[in-house]
């Protein structure tokens, strides 16, 4: 393995949450992504194997352009008007959703995934990504507006 990629997986493999179009145990590929959580075991040429939290390794062939991305720490502060987020969170009975997971998408992924729809990081768990429109200032708490494709996002 070479040492550049040893150490991207040292990086990633903690955190890493794959988003590939064929996962394969003995060859056969699916017509639509499939998303896998774990943690990376190993990798060569062009064959991933993850630990899902649950059950055995999934062995993932990747295409020959395959790509990874990582999971780094931010701040609250970093997140501005006009900056394009990803917001896993949790319903809570009779108060606004409560935020589980915060992602800030660099530009290049500005309208990755866009929209409110279910996750898997938790049962019944949610994904909103969109454009953070204007900061909000209540006499409760500090909160941001989200804008997606159809317009205001709701309050989580």
């Amino acid at each position: 393995m070479e040492p550049s990629i040893r150490h991207l997986l040292q990086i990633i493999a903690p955190v890493m949450a794959v988003l590939l179009g064929a996962i394969s145990d003995v060859g056969a590929q699916s017509a639509s992504p499939v998303r896998v959580r774990g943690t990376v075991v190993s990798i060569e040429g062009t064959e991933l194997a993850v630990k899902p939290g649950t059950g055995e390794d999934i062995r993932i062939r990747l295409a020959e352009n395959w790509s990874a991305g990582g999971v780094v720490a931010a701040d609250l502060t970093d997140i501005k008007p006009g900056t394009f987020v990803g917001i896993a969170s949790m319903p809570q009975p009779g108060e606004p959703s409560r935020a589980i997971e915060v992602l800030i998408f660099p530009e290049s992924m500005r309208g990755t995934g866009e929209g409110h729809y279910p996750w898997d990081l938790q049962p019944e768990s949610t994904m909103t990504n969109a454009t953070v429109a204007s900061d909000v200032q209540s006499v409760l708490q500090a909160t941001r507006v989200l804008v997606g494709k159809g317009g205001v996002v709701p309050p989580m």
